[in-house]
């Protein structure tokens, strides 16, 4: 059983940028039930979210993407969404030191992919800061065009949880 499955699919995870984190993920090269390693930091490269940019430019998702082949790419609509999945991932994989994909997608995976994320301080700050932005101003995140409020306010409350059980 999952760490995280009492939050996960309820409020974190479960969306449509969830699934196309999954899709990311999905592309690496796995050795079964070996945990593939992969670095937050290309993650958020990968996501054109390497430059730093204001914690408030965050609320509303703009030019986030990753690119699947040369022409093609893969868009997030809430980057918000992507952020709170990928820090309770952190979470997942501090706690039980790794997470199968199969377990992330509701089980409805072919391939048995097990991944450990590596996150560094930089980037874990980066998260932090997201995150704790979103618990304080959760209204103002594009999310809360698609969500009610008190929706919202639960999510920044199972965010703030999840932050403070994180390591770092």
């Amino acid at each position: 059983m999952m760490y995280i499955e009492r939050w996960w699919g309820e409020y974190i995870g479960g969306t449509d940028d969830t699934y196309t984190l999954i899709d990311y993920l999905v592309d690496r090269e796995f050795e079964s039930d070996i945990p593939t390693e992969i670095n937050v930091k290309n993650i958020l490269q990968d996501f054109q979210l390497n430059n730093t940019r204001e914690i408030k430019d965050l609320r509303q998702t703009k030019d986030i993407y990753y690119i699947i082949e040369k022409e093609f790419f893969q868009d997030i609509g809430c980057v918000i969404n992507l952020l709170i999945d990928v820090t309770a991932i952190i979470l997942e994989c501090q706690k039980n030191g790794k997470v199968h994909l199969t377990d992330l997608a509701g089980g409805i995976m072919d391939k048995n992919a097990v991944i450990t994320l590596k996150v560094e301080k930089e980037e874990m700050a980066f998260l932090r800061r997201v995150l704790e932005d979103f618990i304080h101003h959760p209204l103002s995140y594009d999310l809360a065009e698609f969500c009610p409020e008190d929706d919202m306010r639960e999510i920044a409350k199972v965010c703030k949880e999840i932050l403070t059980e994180l390591e770092m």
